[in-house]
């Protein structure tokens, strides 16, 4: 369910909002018939999940084959003259 209230009302009964809102309603808060802003219930988040091992495999990640080989000298510089 929605509920519009004008600013005003909004600043003298917030707490009675939120418990609206904690309940599952939202609230427009308007001023001269314009929306401002909402109220809106926050979604629970389940308890954190255990991450599971190996999830998100082949999903664009992946490792060259040459990565643990040795960087060239130019790379680091050495091959500049000073």
């Amino acid at each position: 369910m929605t509920t519009v209230v004008n600013i005003k009302e909004a600043q003298t009964k917030l707490k009675g909002l939120l418990a609206l809102a904690r309940a599952g309603n939202e609230i427009v808060i308007a001023e001269n018939g314009e929306e401002l802003g909402k109220i809106v219930p926050v979604k629970k988040r389940s308890s954190l999940k255990q991450r599971e091992f190996g999830r998100g495999r082949a999903e664009g990640y992946f490792m060259s084959d040459d990565f643990n080989d040795e960087l060239p000298d130019s790379f680091w510089g050495f091959d500049e003259e000073l």
